[in-house]
């Protein structure tokens, strides 16, 4: 059972899983990769806590994960994803404004698509997203300035991407990727009981037993991984 910081940060983490899921979905536009570099992320929080760090504040435990799903991910990250299809904006029931601003969103370099989807998307400050993408801010503020030059080059004649009047612009009102179904995930809430067993083994058994339970622990991730996502 979660006690104390963990319950808070498992429910933090859940408030940000969906954005988090979909800027890993826009950027690696693989949805089984996206949602294990989430599940991921989330472990890597729970390690911070066992390990006798603390992340009381929304804003630093959402740029905590956002960062690390980047880092988990460097190997796949700025995939072409130029064929990645939203399900939620598939229907002839969605604004075509909204539809070519996808397909706007989707076709541009990976760089650049990552720095407009940080600022204007998902609302980080210039300078947090400058430390999310790893880049200096210099290096930021010209990719910044690039994406809008390659996005305003193909939009439609007075159409404006940002919010007015403190109301969301038509980028924060694209739909979320849909995670796919939790059939196939390890929950959340095992995650984070799993990292509190961690720190428990830790204080009560030394370093070596520690090292033997944390080789158990990752054979046995090992084997749900396999049952559930086998190679073909």
């Amino acid at each position: 059972m979660l006690r104390g910081n963990s319950q808070v940060l498992m429910a933090r983490f859940k408030q940000i899983r969906p954005a988090l899921f979909d800027y890993c979905m826009r950027m690696t536009g693989d949805a089984m990769k996206a949602s294990g570099i989430v599940q991921d992320a989330c472990a890597a929080l729970m390690e911070v806590e066992s390990g006798g760090g603390r992340m009381d504040a929304f804003d630093d435990i959402r740029a905590f994960l956002f960062r690390e799903a980047r880092i988990l991910a460097r190997d796949s990250w700025h995939a072409d994803t130029a064929v990645l299809r939203n399900p939620q904006l598939v229907s002839g029931q969605a604004e075509f404004a909204l539809v070519r601003l996808e397909e706007i969103i989707r076709q541009l370099p990976g760089e650049l698509r990552e720095v407009i989807l940080l600022v204007e998307r998902y609302r980080f400050s210039p300078q947090v997203a400058a430390q999310i993408a790893g880049f200096e801010v210099a290096k930021f503020d010209g990719a910044l300035a690039a994406a809008w030059q390659q996005m305003l080059i193909k939009l439609p004649p007075g159409a404006v991407p940002v919010g007015s009047a403190g109301l969301p612009g038509p980028i924060e009102r694209l739909p979320d990727y849909p995670e796919p179904s939790m059939e196939h995930q390890m929950p959340v809430t095992n995650l984070g009981e799993i990292m509190e067993e961690l720190d428990t083994t830790r204080r009560s058994v030394g370093v070596r037993g520690f090292w033997i339970f944390l080789f158990f622990v990752a054979v046995g991730a090992g084997y749900f991984w396999l049952k559930h996502y086998p190679r073909h």
